[in-house]
């Protein structure tokens, strides 16, 4: 029995100093390659560019990307021929031979220069955006797509294509599911314009989501509201400089015309984005209302020309993997000019013919600073946010009575003037737990101040008693 125990620990010896005999001789040789990116007019380092290791079979052994000066260290390389392949959107693709050997092991390609690929495009692909509704624990999340239900519309043609959303097309008001005390918020803070004309103000090619919240949580400070709509407008976050631009006509009676225009530069630890949209056009209108019983027939007509165009501009500066700092403004300036003719028939015969001369014009703006730290956690982060937002809205009217121009009491015009602020300060904690709900907690400053004139030469005749 021992002598079986020896040989064979003596058979397992032998085999261990066998093998590290073997591999002494052979050993697993890899290497390393490394150098530095630079755009080939300017010079500059190239961030992010994309380095990549394949076989003489043209498999992708291994690779990486360059750090923020442009420079790369790939290591695992094995032994023998290989091929490297630098490359970067819009530029030429270089391909290097190297060869790793167990005495040469590192390759050093020191500077290497991108060039511009100034190539024509032999084919374009064109693809179609088309809405998608996204369902959340607490919320409805629709992504603005570019089909033909939101083209040539602003946000209140566009909310009418959501499900569980109505707009009357009269009036301006937004009901939700049926019930009209709803508020609207954009990037989910409130405004100072009236539903009504806000939505008319926002051209759509600007939104990039509409969420809506039928079950606000107190961070909303939802009592007696029905729900929240809210309009999430562009914000690019592209790596580098980029930018789109469309535009869009709708025909009918009137042409209206739409444009959108995003620019966004990102590099490193900071971003910076800027999104136009407008819209502007004419639309009529008009109808009939005949009284039978008493023999009064009245026709109306309106012409509306209307201009809108929003501006949105911000800076996202990345500190580090857990602390963001972010800040953007919003501009609109929204113009309607609108004609309403009136008149009423009494017995075929026109009794008055009265006209309306509406001019609206409205300037808001919005500012807004966001400070986030997140903790170590996905879902987990401390918010502080503060919002300032002011509007200033004029409107002019004039009334003249046709049949008879010259009594003042059927004459008059009417100016006012509306200026609205908004301060709003939240200090916010969230945490999720998985598959368990949330935790949300925070405080809340708010402060609105509003300030209106009216002045009107409508006359008034009182009869002298005698």
């Amino acid at each position: 029995m021992k002598n079986i125990f020896a040989t064979t620990f003596l058979s397992i010896l032998l085999f261990f100093i066998v093998t590290v005999k073997a591999e002494a001789e052979n050993p697993v040789v890899s290497g390393t390659i490394s150098g530095k990116v630079v755009d080939a007019s300017s010079g500059e380092p190239m961030p992010y560019v994309n380095v990549v290791v394949r076989d003489l079979q043209d498999s992708i052994i291994t690779g990486g990307i360059t750090d923020e000066e442009g420079e790369f260290n790939i290591a695992g390389i094995p032994v023998g021929r290989s091929n490297v392949e630098i490359q970067f959107m819009g530029y030429e693709t270089i391909e290097k031979k190297i060869q790793i050997s167990q005495e040469s092991r590192a390759v050093e390609f020191s500077t290497v220069q991108l060039t511009e690929d100034s190539q024509q495009l032999e084919e374009v692909t064109v693809r179609g955006e088309v809405s998608t509704v996204t369902q959340k624990i607490d919320h409805k999340v629709i992504n603005v797509g570019k089909d033909l239900t939101a083209t040539g519309t602003n946000a209140s043609e566009l909310l009418n294509h959501v499900q569980s959303v109505s707009v009357d097309q009269q009036t301006g008001e937004v009901s939700l599911r049926g019930n009209e005390n709803v508020r609207i918020f954009v990037d989910g803070k409130p405004s100072t314009v009236s539903p009504a004309q806000l939505l008319k103000q926002i051209p759509s090619s600007s939104i990039k989501s509409i969420e809506l919240i039928t079950n606000p949580s107190a961070k909303y400070s939802p009592e007696g509201m029905s729900g929240i709509i809210n309009i999430v407008l562009y914000k690019n976050a592209n790596r580098g400089f980029n930018g789109s631009a469309d535009a869009g006509v709708t025909a009918g009676k009137n042409m209206r015309y739409n444009g959108a225009a995003d620019l966004n530069f990102s590099r490193g630890k900071i971003n910076v984005y800027a999104n136009y949209g407008g819209d502007f056009g004419k639309s009529e209108g008009g109808g009939s209302l005949q009284l039978l019983d008493r023999n009064i027939h009245t026709e109306a007509s309106n012409l509306r020309e209307r201009s809108s165009h929003l501006v949105k501009t911000g800076l996202d500066l990345f500190i580090d993997e857990k602390n963001t700092l972010s800040v953007y403004t919003t501009q609109n300036l929204y113009d309607q000019f609108r004609t309403v003719n009136t008149e009423i028939f009494y017995n075929n015969v026109s009794g008055s013919d009265n006209i309306q001369y509406l001019d609206r014009e409205s300037y808001s703006g919005a500012y807004n600073m966001n400070y986030r730290h997140s903790f170590n956690e996905n879902n987990h982060y401390i918010e502080f946010e503060g919002t300032y937002s002011a509007t200033n809205r004029m409107e002019l009217g004039t009334y003249t009575d046709q049949m008879n121009v010259e009594d003042p009491t059927s004459n008059y015009m009417d100016d006012a003037m509306h200026d609205l602020t908004n301060t709003l300060f939240n200090l916010d904690y969230t945490k999720n737990f998985t598959g368990q709900g949330k935790l949300e907690a925070g405080l809340e400053y708010r402060f609105d101040g509003t300030r209106n004139n009216y002045i009107t030469d409508r006359h008034r005749y009182v009869l002298d008693e005698m």
